[in-house]
């Protein structure tokens, strides 16, 4: 029995190691996610920062003097580019945020796998000690009471 127990115990402590392993990736992924989050969130605010002015440099060509109907009409539509330039970016920057939450949540997930199976395979090396335990107390207890009755009958001595 003590012998399927170590066996069962080796098992479980393998499931440690391999969830452990799976802890590891998410966290990683993670890692990688938040730091795309952050550059993206970057990127979009620094795009904002500079979105205004670069419309003004587009207008401002155009200010102060008569324009041709087709080149404010180009004028627009790089203005328009421009918005639509920055509105793929927040996109991504959402992805980014929704990407970072869903590797949260599967890294509490491999987390709280984890530890099931720390809780598991310590729970089973608990029952493991104690039957080693008893079983080497039960040895003791039968050497003992074989020296005793040795002992305890007269005439007869160990040889």
């Amino acid at each position: 029995m003590i012998g399927q127990m170590q066996t069962l115990l080796r098992v479980k402590h393998l499931k440690q190691e391999q969830s452990f392993r799976e802890l590891q990736k998410k966290r990683q992924a993670n890692e990688a996610a938040m730091a795309e989050t952050r550059a993206a969130e970057a990127e979009v605010a620094a795009s904002l920062a500079t979105l205004a002015s670069r419309e003004d440099a587009i207008f401002g060509a155009l200010l102060g003097r008569t324009v041709k109907l087709d080149d404010l009409e180009d004028a627009k539509g790089r203005a328009l580019d421009l918005l639509k330039t920055h509105g793929i970016l927040e996109d991504e920057r959402d992805r980014a945020r929704h990407v970072e939450a869903r590797t949260r949540t599967e890294l509490d997930a491999a987390g709280e796998r984890y530890r099931a199976a720390t809780k598991v395979r310590d729970k089973y090396g608990i029952l493991t000690d104690d039957l080693v335990r008893v079983r080497d107390e039960e040895v003791a207890y039968r050497e003992e009471a074989e020296v005793e009755e040795m002992f305890a009958k007269p005439g007869r001595r160990p040889e």
